[in-house]
């Protein structure tokens, strides 16, 4: 293989996954338990912890079943199993009928239907399994970074955050940027302050308006709650690793950017429609975050973390990155990459840049994260409006 290539799984629909997941979704917080026990029967499956489905607005209901169906056509995903109760309000047989759309073999089992939760865990575990055995027939081949989709996360960031781990995230996505990758910079609360530093590199006037609508319509949210974003920015454990001030904050955010052009801006979830570096609508939240950026599509997430954040997600590695050499010292079994030679002098910004672009093309050639390593699932879908 050349340097700009991985060892990935080519699908029938034309895209490319990196891990071969069966997939379990429970579609209410009543069949999570099945879900979760038929998961930890079969080696090869992985849960979706879905806890809602019931209790909330309509349009939140709509919107958590949009984002489950992309999880089940995920090119990570090579099997779904869905897991309803029977009466909850998210349509589970819509939801299913709607993961049939991909390529992957989907099926779905109601707890009340079949009799209890033993006898769906039972079948289920038999259904996964078949799944997963035919996931065997999937080879590894060389594909270009251009099929790769990357989101970019940070999280409990400190001082060593804007000065080395996200300046050299920054290198690594104009790299892929420069192959004709999918890049997705996020988490729209947490770059209020940095408002001119990401219309700079709007790549048109129409996406510089679309950014300053984005974190405007945030900024106006976060105040008509009452509550006060700017005393909760930056957060305890951000002033803990020496950020002083929200606009520091954001301004260390935006570098994981690089100096690409952004050239869209999409809802929570949404799939990147062009190749280059798009900006989607997140809340700060990690494991929100990242979960949306994994609904779009993106194979694998890169994330920077100064102070030491374990998280992963269910069906896509996340590289952990850190510029704090004691975070990296204490925390190595959850770190990745050591961003922190570029404090010490031992290394440049673009040699780590460099360092991670390599990494990444090795994980999605199989190499296992430490998140993966140690089994961090998390997940976490956006709602927007009350529980009922």
């Amino acid at each position: 293989m050349s340097s700009d290539t991985f060892r990935g799984y080519r699908r029938p629909d034309g895209s490319v996954g990196v891990r071969n997941h069966v997939v379990v979704i429970p579609s209410c917080g009543c069949a999570l338990h099945a879900a979760a026990q038929i998961a930890a029967r079969v080696a090869g499956s992985v849960l979706l912890g879905y806890d809602e489905g019931c209790g909330a607005t309509q349009h939140d209901i709509d919107l958590g079943a949009t984002w489950l169906a992309q999880y089940g056509r995920h090119p990570n995903v090579v099997g779904t199993l869905v897991v309803s109760l029977g009466c909850e309000t998210l349509d589970a047989a819509d939801l299913t009928r709607r993961i049939a759309q991909g390529w992957a073999p989907v099926e779905l089992l109601v707890i009340q239907q079949e009799g209890g939760t033993r006898r769906t865990i039972e079948r289920g575990a038999e259904i996964v399994r078949g799944m997963v055995a035919g996931a065997g027939g999937y080879r590894a081949e060389p594909c270009p970074a251009s099929a790769l989709t990357v989101g970019l996360e940070c999280g409990g960031s400190d001082a060593t955050s804007g000065m080395a781990a996200n300046p050299a995230m920054g290198a690594f996505s104009d790299l892929l940027v420069a192959q004709g990758a999918r890049v997705i910079l996020a988490e729209t609360s947490e770059l209020l302050g940095a408002d001119h530093i990401l219309t700079g590199h709007a790549a048109t006037p129409q996406v510089a308006c679309r950014l300053t609508e984005t974190l405007e319509a945030c900024e106006a949210f976060y105040k008509a709650t009452g509550e006060d974003f700017m005393g909760k920015q930056p957060a305890p454990g951000n002033v803990m690793g020496g950020i002083s001030t929200v606009e520091e904050k954001a301004l260390g955010d935006a570098l994981k950017g690089g100096s690409s052009p952004i050239v869209d801006v999409l809802e929570y979830g949404q799939a990147p429609r062009l190749p280059g570096l798009s900006f989607m609508d997140t809340p700060g939240n990690d494991p929100l975050s990242v979960s949306g950026l994994v609904a779009a599509g993106c194979q694998v997430v890169a994330f920077t973390t100064g102070r030491g954040n374990p998280m992963g997600n269910p069906i896509a590695p996340v590289i952990k990155l850190t510029g704090n050499a004691g975070t990296f010292a204490r925390m190595g079994a959850d770190m990745d990459l050591d961003a922190s030679p570029i404090i010490s002098g031992e290394a440049s910004i673009a040699q780590v840049g460099r360092r991670l672009y390599d990494l990444c093309l090795e994980v999605a050639s199989g190499r296992i994260t430490a998140a993966e390593a140690t089994g961090h699932h998390e997940f976490k879908l956006l709602r927007q409006g009350v529980v009922f």
